[in-house]
């Protein structure tokens, strides 16, 4: 029973945690630099940004596919739990902070 409860959790988490990382991932054109430029790492960071901006619309879809399964999983069944309600809403604000960094990077504000 107690192993049955676990599985429920990761199936709720591992959208979640995949989102976070495909925001990062779709971000990594205009974050990269900023993380491996103070690192010495100015190819690494050239190539990052070069080559990410290729993928960046796969990678916004597929975070927001992820984002809308892992509302589905939370919401979609009667006994949701707190910290799975809490885990999307951060999960949500991380994902949606993503995508106005890309916005302001742009020049959109």
């Amino acid at each position: 029973m107690l192993q049955l409860e676990e599985d429920k959790i990761m199936k709720e988490k591992v959208p979640q945690l995949a989102a976070v990382f495909s925001a990062f991932a779709m971000a990594a054109c205009c974050l990269g630099p900023l993380i491996f430029l103070p690192l010495g790492l100015t190819g690494l960071a050239g190539a990052l940004a070069f080559y990410s901006l290729k993928y960046r619309l796969l990678f916004s879809v597929l975070t927001l596919f992820l984002l809308a399964y892992s509302f589905y999983k939370v919401y979609g069944r009667k006994g949701k739990r707190k910290s799975s309600v809490i885990g999307l809403w951060i999960t949500s604000f991380l994902v949606f902070g993503m995508f106005l960094f890309l916005f302001i990077v742009e020049g959109g504000i």
